[in-house]
């Protein structure tokens, strides 16, 4: 069970080292395209440690994939923001020119990022407004994966949060469905990072959602409803495979309502899933790691994931 005396430095960590470690452990998983084919190759409870492995400087470590990279060019940006005290425009400004830099020079080289968030830092490139840089149709799930860094940033201020998460999704995502994902991720995390009951986060983040997509909305409220009664995840996260925006986002509520005391468990289910499964683990890691804090993480995990050093003082800089 969930230490109800866990600090918010703790949480925060948790969140951020919980989304790049589901980022990690769905890294080989990712692409295969059913439960059977997952349970062929890693047994019959699927992966249930980092599978994948990179050395550098003579040390192991799980690499996680874009889905970090990019949150961590947003949480930096946040970060530096809010020292500047820019104001939205100069914020997505700063975090458009961090995309460029990404895109250009990934952090230790491309993880398969997605066409979306590559043709929306090009266009930003060019000189397209940040707002416009994201095409109108653009709905997959490569800005909510990256969102959660606002409810971290702004845990205080839910409405700042939530606008300022949507307006960030239009530097590479423009469709409804990924700017209510991404409302829904970053008052969802700021929640968590409250310390406010599962029920009260779930509802909030359903309501964020429906505010800029009913369909969003929708989903998220039938995999909650699913969570509920017991329907199991070889039906609803085969459903919600995640690669759109919307499933990925109803993917994430279906798992933490589940295992909302318990990031081992979100992790690994996110994990074990077929199609976009770092992005539903990394999504699921965050919300949980946020809620139970960093304490709640198998260590190996935290220590055995990529820069792990570097994440924790990111973290730290956020309280």
């Amino acid at each position: 069970m969930k230490d109800q005396a866990v600090n918010i430095g703790s949480r925060v960590q948790g969140a951020v080292l919980g989304a790049a470690i589901g980022d990690a452990m769905g890294h080989p998983t990712e692409f295969i395209g059913s439960f059977e084919q997952i349970y062929s190759r890693y047994g019959p409870a699927g992966v249930t440690k980092f599978e994948l492995f990179w050395e550098r400087d003579g040390k192991k470590f799980a690499p996680y994939t874009d889905d970090t990279q990019m949150a961590e060019v947003v949480l930096r940006s946040l970060l530096e923001s809010c020292q500047k005290s820019l104001d939205l425009d100069g914020t997505m400004e700063l975090i458009g020119k961090g995309f460029v830099d990404w895109a250009n020079n990934p952090q230790d080289g491309h993880r398969a990022p997605g066409n979306a968030c590559l043709s929306g830092s090009r266009a930003f490139e060019r000189g397209v407004p940040w707002y416009e840089a994201g095409g109108p149709t653009a709905g997959g799930c490569g800005s909510v994966m990256r969102a959660y860094p606002f409810g971290l940033v702004f845990a205080k201020d839910l409405k700042k949060a939530e606008e300022w998460s949507v307006a960030h999704s239009k530097l590479t995502h423009g469709d409804p469905i990924a700017l209510a994902a991404c409302a829904a991720m970053a008052v969802g995390v700021a929640l968590c990072i409250r310390d406010e009951n599962v029920e009260n986060i779930l509802a909030e983040m359903t309501e964020a959602a429906a505010r800029y997509s009913k369909k969003t909305a929708e989903m998220m409220t039938m995999a909650i409803s699913e969570a509920g009664d017991g329907t199991p995840p070889q039906k609803t996260l085969q459903r919600l495979q995640g690669w759109a925006a919307h499933e990925a986002i109803a993917a994430a509520v279906y798992v933490f309502m589940r295992h909302s005391d318990d990031p081992k468990a979100a992790i690994l289910e996110g994990a074990n899933t077929p199609g976009d499964s770092d992005s539903i683990a990394t999504l699921a890691g965050a919300l949980v790691g946020g809620r139970c804090g960093i304490s709640a993480i198998p260590e190996d995990w935290v220590r055995d994931i990529e820069r792990s050093g570097e994440l924790v003082s990111l973290a730290e800089m956020v309280v």
